[in-house]
């Protein structure tokens, strides 16, 4: 059995991407609040330097949201994947 077919198919990766924007948006909303009220936080907190947090008091502020950040952008990585990945295996059966 073949493993990660979807690294043979990048124009189905980026088709897969592109047309994920509906799922991005589900997934904003859902770590972000309903109109992305905390986003502009947690950028500021991932550009900033941990030290920087840690200096004003803030060092778990900016760990949860790195950390919500970091499974946001796994989610939207791992979506693409997965239905690019089932898009290919359909394709060969």
């Amino acid at each position: 059995m073949n493993t990660l077919l979807f690294l043979d198919e990048p124009l189905t990766v980026i088709f897969v991407a592109i047309l994920s924007w509906p799922v991005y948006k589900y997934l904003a909303k859902v770590f972000f609040g309903e109109k992305y009220e905390k986003l502009g936080q947690v950028v500021k907190y991932v550009i900033q330097w941990d030290w920087t947090s840690a200096k004003q008091g803030k060092f778990r502020e900016d760990w949860d949201a790195s950390l919500k950040f970091s499974v946001f952008l796994i989610m939207c990585i791992g979506w693409v994947i997965a239905i690019a990945e089932l898009l290919c295996r359909y394709k060969l059966s």
